[in-house]
């Protein structure tokens, strides 16, 4: 509740500002819509007249005039220069008025308004179809989200004007915008997080380009541009923490400003390689080449940034462990750098007593037009608030049957748990009970065998002995003959009832030899027919489930020559090492297995059922009255 009511305090504040702010950008959103409406027309139908061309261009003159003295007056220029020039049917103007606009924004850091007029421009100039002025825009464009570090739209802008220059074999601009394109790769990591691999790639790129870009301006003997990009290598290079390389480019660049006398990039160079040398430990020279950029820039006037020159002396000396010049320096450092930071407060004061000022001017002319609004904005308001508070209620409604729908979710799960658990109960004790069952069976084929079988066997050696060594009467010789067939007979029925209890061959030879051998014991004389075939490698499989596969597998085999009246019988076994399933299929008389419930399956097939439970098997029955029946049962193995 009190999250939602927060939400309605913040929500309501910012309308009131957004309305405060509203008239002050009425002027960017205008010129944004009288744009659309330039651009809707048939600029082949446009008549210009001489006399607005001339308007037009003295406008256009003052919107650079003005720019960095007044800045209503370049703002106001602007405007101007777009409605008249619209008017007259110079859309070319139109689209210079725009891009002097965009800069004008951009030197005042109002990034998104610049970004605005750039683009109106470019869609102006894409409907006169000029590459060039594309071109131009478009490296501009690229400028302003590199200064808001958005890397992928500068590189996206930066190369569209590269791929036109290319087209129009213009090498000068290519070069310029190569230069771009790798001070753009150059500072990738402001823009973003980069790792370390990441950072040696960008540089890796930036040095490419500015490689490209230093070849072309050598091609056109552009001794300016080859400077440049000596200073843009250097950087580079001293970035790859490889200073002597990065101070052999910086020199070559210091070379040319001298001989230009270029003074103020002669200082700004001999700070760079101040800085290299100071890297290097060879601290004599750095301080030589930063004392001499401190004197260019005293005499010459050129004091912006003059605090990072004295805070490299600074830090020069203190390496050179010279901690009075250190400390003299660093506080001259201070010192400027307070007084800027006292400077762009007054500005900033200044600014805001202008805007004040300006502001209470704007309320009075426009104060009968907020008194008839007033009743407009009041029902807008409470609309608001209404509509929050029925959006409040609704999100706590919804709430609440989240809350009783998670609750009923949870017990869902919970009974579910339960129910598991119980499953693993239940398999648990049937496997327990059919272990149980299978070692009381070993147990008593072991004992048939061993215990009754060996006495049985002594008594028919005994009597055989007697046999032998005693006088019997011919009319006594045909019943003893026929006591001792007998005793082979029930010899023969003992080791049968012992081999199905516990068959040896199962535990010997596994399921394939098992399943033969019992299917050749019970394979009727006549009909039916029945076939084994097996599919897969011989594999063996752990006791209890050879055992539990080898008792399902009698069961259904028994079934079908008991019940199904069947002419054929085809048993199948396929073993692989994750699976082993049995098939057997019979055309007998079928039946309708779904009418089968849970009390008419009879022990056989619940005996089936749940064997395959207790080993987490598959047993599916498929049958049709007249079609015969389809048995399978399948275990996969972990």
């Amino acid at each position: 509740m009190v999250k939602h009511i927060i939400f309605c305090n913040i929500f309501l504040t910012i309308l009131c500002f957004v309305y405060s702010i509203q008239i002050e950008a009425q002027t960017v959103d205008d010129m944004t819509k009288g744009i659309g409406k330039i651009l809707d027309r048939d600029f082949k139908s446009l008549i210009v007249i001489e006399k607005d061309s001339t308007v037009v261009n003295d406008c256009l003159l003052n919107v650079t005039k003005f720019a960095n003295v007044r800045s209503d007056s370049a703002l106001y220029y602007a405007d101007r220069s777009i409605l008249l020039a619209d008017k007259a049917g110079l859309i070319k103007k139109v689209s210079i008025a725009l891009q002097k606009m965009g800069q004008y924004y951009m030197v005042k850091e109002n990034f998104a308004d610049a970004i605005s007029c750039f683009i109106n421009a470019i869609k102006i100039e894409e409907k006169l179809a000029d590459e060039k002025r594309i071109a131009d825009l478009s490296i501009e464009l690229g400028s302003v989200y590199n200064y808001q570090e958005i890397f992928n739209k500068a590189l996206e802008y930066n190369n569209r004007a590269l791929s036109i220059y290319k087209n129009e074999n213009d090498t000068l601009n290519i070069a310029n915008v190569l230069g771009h394109i790798g001070s753009l790769h150059l500072a990738h990591e402001y823009c973003e997080t980069r790792t370390p691999d990441q950072k040696k790639s960008d540089q890796k790129f930036a040095l490419d380009f500015f490689m490209q870009s230093m070849e072309l301006y050598k091609k056109k003997a552009d001794l300016n541009g080859i400077a440049v990009e000596n200073l843009n290598i250097g950087t580079v290079y001293n970035r790859m923490k490889q200073p002597e390389i990065a101070l052999e480019y910086e020199m070559n660049a210091l070379e040319f400003y001298r001989k230009n006398k270029n003074q103020e990039r002669v200082s700004t160079t001999l700070y760079s390689i101040g800085f290299i040398y100071n890297q290097l430990k060879r601290y004599d020279l750095a301080l030589q080449c930063l004392k001499e950029a401190e004197l260019i820039s005293f005499s010459d006037n050129f004091l912006d940034g003059i605090q990072y020159l004295f805070e490299a002396i600074a830090q020069t000396y203190k390496d050179q462990k010279d901690f009075k010049n250190a400390l003299d320096y660093y506080q001259k450092y201070m010192t400027i750098r307070d007084s800027i930071y006292n400077k762009e407060k007054s500005r900033q004061i200044f600014e805001l007593e202008t805007k004040y000022q300006v502001e209470k001017k704007q309320n009075e002319i426009k104060k009968l037009i907020i008194v008839k609004q007033k009743r407009t904005y009041i029902i807008y308001i409470l609309s608001v608030i209404l509509f929050l508070f029925s959006l409040l209620g609704l999100s706590i409604f919804r709430n609440i049957r989240t809350k009783r729908i998670i609750a009923e979710q949870n017990l869902l799960i919970r009974e579910n748990q339960i129910l598991e658990l119980e499953k693993e109960h239940q398999l648990a004790a049937a496997r327990s009970v059919l272990l149980g069952e299978e070692t009381e069976r070993s147990r008593l084929a072991s004992d048939l065998h061993d215990g009754l079988g060996g006495l049985l066997t002594g008594v028919k050696l005994k009597l055989s002995s007697m046999k032998e060594n005693a006088v019997i009467t011919s009319e006594n010789l045909a019943s003893f003959n026929h006591a001792l067939h007998l005793l082979d007979t029930s010899i023969s029925e003992l080791r049968r009832v012992a081999h199905n209890l516990m068959p040896e061959t199962l535990m010997h030879f596994g399921l394939k030899t098992a399943l033969r051998d019992f299917i050749q014991q019970v394979d009727p004389d006549d009909l039916p027919i029945m076939r084994f075939n097996t599919f897969g490698d011989d594999l063996r499989f752990s006791k209890e489930l050879e055992i539990t596969i080898y008792r399902i597998t009698q069961e259904l085999i028994t079934n079908s020559i008991k019940h199904s009246g069947a002419k054929q019988i085809d048993i199948q076994l396929f073993t692989e090492k994750n699976r082993v399933c049995v098939q057997v299929v019979d055309n007998g008389i079928g039946f309708e297995p779904e009418k089968l419930g849970p009390t008419h399956k009879g022990n056989g097939l619940k005996n089936i059922f749940d064997r395959a439970t207790a080993f987490n098997g598959r047993f599916e029955i498929i049958s049709q009255p007249g079609k015969g029946s389809e048995s399978t049962i399948e275990f996969l193995i972990s």
